[in-house]
C-alpha cells in the first residue's frame, strides 16, 4: 500500500450543477482547488460528468453496457467530458496546482484496467503532479462503446495503485440511513452493509450512490478505507485525507482484506 497516495473522486454533482445543462459549479471547483493546494500528499483525481457527460448520455440513451451507440452521441459525450476536464484543469492551475490530464481510454482495454498505464499515475503523482482523469464514453471492441463511470474507474485505479485512502466527494453529507430524518450512516462494514436497503438508494445511468457504495465495498475488500463526504464543504475532503474527525460515511477496510 502506498502510504502517501490518495485517490479522490469529485462527483459530477459537485463540480457541476446537474440540473443545469453544461453548467460548471465554478465556486465548488475553486474551493476544492484552494483546499487541495494545502495538502502534502500525492493525489490522483477522478471527476464525474454531471451536467456535461451525464446530460448527453441520457439524451443519447448510452449506458455502461457495450453497444454500437449513436456515433454523434459517442462524440458528443466524449467532447463534453473533455470540456469539463479542461475547466477543472484550468482552475487547478489558477491555484498553482500541477494537474496532468489523462484520457480514461488510455487506462483500459476492453473495459479491463491496463496495469502498467495505471501504475504510471502513481509515479506521476509522487512528483506532486496531479493526474486528473474522468468517466467517459470509451471504445470497447468492434466499434462498440460503453460509458465507463468514474466510480468504476476509481475501483480499477485503487485495485492496482493501493492508495492509503479513497475519498468520494458528493453533494450530500454521506449515506443516509433515513432520508426523512436526514440521519447519516457514520460507518459501514461487511456486517451492516448487508442490512442497508440498497434498492432504496438513489441511482442513475452511471449508478449514483448505489454504484458508489458497491464500488466502495470492493475497495474496502482490498484493504482500503473509503470515505464519502460532502464535496461542497471542501474542508471535509482535507479532513478525511488527514485523518481528522469528519462528517461523512466511512466504509472501513474489511478485516479479511484481499491482497494482490
Amino acid at each position: 500500500m502506498h502510504t502517501d497516495l490518495v485517490l479522490v473522486k469529485l462527483g459530477g454533482s459537485v463540480v457541476t450543477f446537474k440540473e443545469k445543462r453544461l453548467t460548471p459549479n465554478y465556486q465548488a471547483i475553486n474551493n476544492i482547488c484552494n483546499s487541495i493546494r494545502k495538502l502534502d500528499k500525492s493525489v490522483i483525481i477522478v471527476h464525474g460528468g454531471g451536467s456535461f457527460g451525464h446530460y448527453w448520455s441520457v439524451k443519447y440513451d448510452m449506458h455502461t453496457r457495450p453497444k454500437k451507440y449513436d456515433a454523434k452521441g459517442i462524440s458528443t459525450v466524449h467532447q463534453s467530458m473533455v470540456t469539463l476536464n479542461e475547466t477543472i484543469i484550468s482552475a487547478m492551475r489558477r491555484y498553482n496546482l500541477l494537474p496532468y490530464s489523462i484520457m480514461p481510454s488510455s487506462l483500459t482495454f476492453k473495459l479491463k484496467p491496463c496495469s502498467e498505464r495505471i501504475l504510471d499515475l502513481g509515479i506521476i503523482a509522487r512528483r506532486r503532479i496531479i493526474p486528473v482523469t474522468f468517466g467517459d464514453a470509451v471504445h470497447v471492441e468492434r466499434g462498440m462503446f460503453s460509458i465507463l463511470s468514474g466510480d468504476v474507474l476509481m475501483t480499477m485505479l485503487a485495485g492496482i495503485l493501493k492508495p492509503v485512502k479513497v475519498i468520494f466527494a458528493v453533494n450530500v453529507d454521506g449515506v443516509y440511513q433515513n432520508m426523512n430524518t436526514g440521519k447519516i450512516v457514520s460507518e459501514i462494514d461487511d456486517t451492516n452493509f448487508k442490512s442497508l436497503d440498497i434498492s432504496r438508494v438513489k441511482s442513475d445511468i452511471t449508478g449514483g450512490m448505489r454504484r458508489k457504495l458497491n464500488e466502495a465495498m470492493k475497495m474496502a475488500s482490498l484493504g482500503m478505507d473509503v470515505i464519502i463526504v460532502n464535496g461542497l464543504v471542501p474542508r471535509r475532503i482535507i479532513d478525511a485525507i488527514t485523518n481528522k474527525q469528519v462528517d461523512g460515511t466511512l466504509i472501513r477496510a474489511l478485516r479479511e482484506a484481499k491482497h494482490a
